[in-house]
């Protein structure tokens, strides 16, 4: 992806090229052009995507290098930078399809802003599939998590390790392990021991049952390290746990 940046005032130009988010945007090559005339020479020979240009320029102005870009029938997205709020220039800059415009001084979120959607409707335009596919990606994505998060909700009786995750859903461990914690604030193997945790208090609120059987029944066999644990996640031990749980009743 390359931009062209054209305002006859250098330091404008400097500006734009230290404001902008170019590497995670995506774009690749910056070049840059006085007016309007040099900038038509530099289409012609680095073909840029994305052209921004400053609408009062010496020898060729932003507006004729718009109608220029138009008439050739260009496949150049142009976006006006400018600090002329101006409905008249506007309605040019319309009528050339002109994208978007800023306003000067230059706010580094517009223009960000500005490029990204910019950049979405030239890759729209260009391949419509790929963006279908870029706006589903995400959400295959958070539904397989969502899935893994279930069948550990399912199976908590058990250890369940990361590669049986990953065998079970198709996808590497690194893979789960970095989106799991992204989505839930924490890795599989804490999340299995909360889930346990949880069960464990919902079983101690029985005074029934013994603490070795809500070890067992959450998937412990050994209800001494059951203890360690529950102390360490909770902050008591499962006897005082259950006697404040028993106060509350």
């Amino acid at each position: 992806m390359k931009v062209l940046i054209v305002d006859d005032e250098q330091h404008v130009r400097e500006g734009i090229k230290l404001l902008g988010e170019w590497d995670r945007l995506g774009v690749t090559e910056l070049l840059e052009a006085a007016n309007g005339q040099v900038a038509i020479e530099q289409i012609k020979r680095f073909q840029p995507e994305i052209v921004l240009t400053d609408i009062k320029m010496p020898e060729m102005d932003g507006m004729d290098l718009l109608k220029w870009i138009y008439d050739e029938k260009r496949n150049i997205k142009t976006v006006l930078i400018t600090g002329y709020d101006d409905y008249g220039y506007m309605r040019k800059a319309i009528q050339y399809k002109s994208s978007d415009y800023i306003l000067k001084p230059v706010d580094p979120e517009a223009l960000n802003q500005t490029i990204e959607k910019t950049i979405l409707l030239l890759k729209e335009e260009q391949n419509p599939f790929n963006i279908q596919m870029d706006q589903i990606q995400p959400k295959k994505e958070i539904k397989t998590i969502q899935l893994v998060e279930q069948y550990i909700q399912q199976h908590y009786l058990r250890e369940v390790s990361l590669q049986e995750i990953a065998d079970r859903f198709f996808i590497s461990r690194e893979y789960i392990s970095r989106k799991f914690k992204q989505e839930y604030g924490q890795n599989l193997s804490d999340y299995l021991t909360n889930v346990r945790m949880d069960k464990a208090k919902q079983l101690l609120s029985d005074p029934n049952i013994k603490i070795y059987e809500v070890a067992h029944r959450i998937g412990y066999e050994d209800d001494k390290y059951f203890r360690k644990l529950f102390k360490k996640k909770v902050g008591v031990t499962p006897n005082e746990y259950r006697k404040t749980a028993k106060s509350f009743k």
